[in-house]
């Protein structure tokens, strides 16, 4: 497939792999009394029972349209592209951290819970690189189509884009609702 020997996807990839490394290593040097609280509190409220799925489904929705979107508005922007890769380093450090804090605090029940979180969260940073392949490539593209100043159909590029998008925001609320369903009670189940 062409997608798959893209620099442009490698590089991503790189960069999410790396940065995950970053967040174990982050991981380990930090103070261990300093761990993500949030984590553990969206833990404790899944195993008490009191864990607010329409809240927590809105937040995760939101945060993943959030996300996605400023990936999608920066591929219009050629000059701020770059900060795709940005985002995905940042996710894939904050992954490796709470994957990390949550093995140390729950030793093996954390492995179990860490690899429910892994899962939802790996299909949420699929759906991102992807969107962020297709954002740096379209915002080349138009670049490219701009300099070398040629008649194209911005009207049908445009909208392949923003169907590429809500495409993209689609899978991502598919991947709240598992999250906040599926993957909180799995934990219920675990802790």
């Amino acid at each position: 497939m062409k997608i798959i020997k893209s620099r442009v996807i490698k590089i991503l990839i790189i960069t999410f792999l790396i940065s995950i490394i970053l967040g174990i290593i982050s991981f380990i040097i930090s103070d261990k009394n300093n761990l993500n609280i949030s984590v553990f509190n969206y833990i404790d409220l899944i195993k008490k029972g009191k864990f607010n799925y329409i809240l927590g489904l809105y937040n995760s929705i939101k945060s993943n349209i959030i996300v996605s979107f400023i990936i999608w508005i920066f591929g219009i922007i050629f000059i701020f592209s770059v900060i795709s890769l940005i985002i995905i380093a940042f996710k894939g450090i904050s992954l490796g951290f709470m994957i990390s804090s949550i093995i140390y605090a729950y030793r093996i029940k954390g492995l179990l819970i860490g690899l429910i979180l892994l899962i939802n969260n790996l299909f949420n940073i699929i759906i991102l690189i992807l969107l962020s392949y297709y954002s740096i490539n379209f915002s080349i593209k138009s670049f490219n189509t701009f300099r070398n100043n040629r008649n194209v159909n911005y009207r049908d590029f445009y909208i392949k884009y923003i169907y590429l998008y809500l495409i993209f925001v689609f899978l991502l609320i598919f991947s709240s609702l598992f999250e906040i369903y599926i993957s909180s009670n799995l934990i219920r189940f675990v802790v």
